[in-house]
């Protein structure tokens, strides 16, 4: 992790253009506030400073920083402000607190991090190599520099309380900051490199993710891209949290929350499908009524897929299926279509290899009023690094070719 003590000497030189004036604004030796400068700039690989006699000027790479540290600190300032308002009696020390200016030593970060993660000192502390005395002592000290309490111990254990939860969050975001100005610092000397978290939601996995992924790490091969497939409620946490870059794939029929952006880029219905010597798929027409004795893989009620046919299928006055299994793993239902003679309703995004081999075919049946969307959902653009960037932009070619 960047060493994030040297953030505020580096703010103070921003704002006063000179070395004197900062280090008495923070009550430290000149050598001390120098040498953080040369700290970051070392960690970073560049000159943060044009260095004259008089003033010292930001370089492009020093711009990067400092807009992304700024937004960093705004973030830390409206954790302290909500809690000052949680504890009014506590507002002097909190505002005062190193902490929301990550003056705080990286190891408890990174231990703060592992307990949310693990739930458990002991392996917490294993993940990061002490101690257990040492990591419960760390965030014992986290906890009273910050001023107010951030844990429940119960005879249970261990856990965040409220105000702890609301400073997590705050500081994940202000980290996520951080990440992206080293990626926007890479950029700038021509290198697109770091880590990309997407969120692999249905519909884009098949294949419109793994096509943009190759493109883009044909170009930039050092950027590195981690999937994720997890629940919607738990990548979309992830996402506010920064831990995501953004999501792709099949977007929820609600609107989203505010604090986030979605953009859609195909919307189709879905579609009958059945292997290509299925009895059914022989037939040169069909309608609805004519599928209902067949036997059907689908996912279980509650689900979108589901909820869509079944609507469908009300609406023209028919009753549900024969639903032999009920699955939402993809290699099962690919399974039973080649293997037997089921049928799904799905998104055709689901299956591109195997209908384009021919193994796979559509039913000659509409399914109207069963659209869904597939599209990307993020933050704002201000939030992506270059590297998210490119592969969103990507995304979209693969989803719109024309």
């Amino acid at each position: 992790m960047l060493h994030t003590k040297h953030l505020r000497p580096f703010l103070a030189v921003v704002r006063h253009g000179n070395l004197t004036r900062a280090s008495e604004e923070l009550r430290r030796a000149q050598s001390a506030v120098s040498r953080s400068i040369q700290e970051l700039e070392s960690w970073f690989g560049v000159a943060l400073f044009e260095r004259g006699a008089r003033q010292w000027l930001l370089t492009d790479f020093g711009q990067a920083l400092f807009r992304r540290v700024e937004l960093a600190f705004a973030e830390l300032q409206e954790a302290s402000e909500a809690l000052c308002a949680c504890y009014p009696e506590s507002a002097a020390r909190l505002r005062a607190a190193p902490f929301f200016s990550l003056a705080v030593h990286e190891r408890r970060l990174e231990l703060l991090f592992a307990f949310t993660e693990r739930k458990h000192i002991s392996t917490a502390a294993a993940a990061v190599g002490v101690s257990q005395p040492a990591a419960s002592m760390a965030l014992y000290d986290l906890e009273a520099s910050v001023g107010v309490p951030l844990f429940d111990r119960a005879h249970a254990g261990v856990a965040l309380n409220e105000s702890g939860e609301l400073l997590l969050a705050h500081v994940k975001r202000a980290l996520a900051q951080l990440r992206l100005a080293a990626t926007e610092i890479s950029a700038l000397k021509g290198v697109i490199e770091g880590q990309v978290v997407v969120g692999a939601l249905p519909f884009s996995r098949p294949y419109v993710l793994p096509v943009a992924i190759g493109r883009v790490l044909a170009s930039h091969p050092r950027l590195q891209v981690r999937t994720l497939e997890a629940p919607m409620e738990a990548l979309t946490t992830g996402l506010r949290l920064g831990d995501v870059d953004f999501l792709v794939g099949a977007l929820p029929v609600e609107p989203v929350e505010t604090a986030l952006v979605a953009e859609h880029l195909v919307r189709e219905p879905m579609a009958v499908l059945a292997r290509s010597d299925h009895p059914l798929a022989r037939r040169q027409a069909l309608d609805l009524a004519d599928l209902l004795e067949a036997s059907w893989v689908l996912s279980r009620p509650g689900t979108p897929t589901r909820e869509a046919l079944s609507a469908c299928l009300a609406q023209n006055g028919l009753t549900e299926p024969r639903v032999a299994v009920e699955s939402s793993d993809i290699s099962i239902i690919r399974g039973l279509l080649l293997e037997t003679d089921m049928i799904t309703a799905a998104s055709r995004q689901l299956f591109p290899h195997e209908l384009k081999a021919g193994i796979l075919a559509t039913l000659p049946v509409e399914l109207p009023g069963t659209e869904r969307s597939m599209g990307i959902l993020r933050r704002t653009p201000g939030h992506s690094s270059p590297g998210a960037q490119l592969l969103i932009e990507e995304i979209r070619r693969v989803c719109r070719p024309d």
